[in-house]
């Protein structure tokens, strides 16, 4: 896959998370927990992490990867 920024080949792989991954319109300095409207719970698990398939781009540093394709731990 190119890379949609500045055109690299992105390199194939996984991102890995703990406990939450959110993506959040803001920073929050002490909780990942969404406070506002815009803002995404991309994976919770109360025991264990979340895998996703992905890819990033080692040029620029894009991270790309689908939040609904969660991998179960194998």
């Amino acid at each position: 896959m190119r890379c949609p920024q500045c055109g690299e080949e992105m390199q194939p792989g996984f991102l890995q998370a703990g406990n939450l991954l959110a993506f959040n319109r803001n920073r929050h300095k002490i909780s990942l927990n969404p406070r506002d409207e815009g803002d995404v719970v991309i994976a919770r698990k109360a025991f264990g992490s979340a895998d996703f398939p992905g890819f990033i781009c080692r040029g620029c540093g894009l991270v790309v990867f689908n939040c609904r394709d969660v991998l179960t731990r194998l």
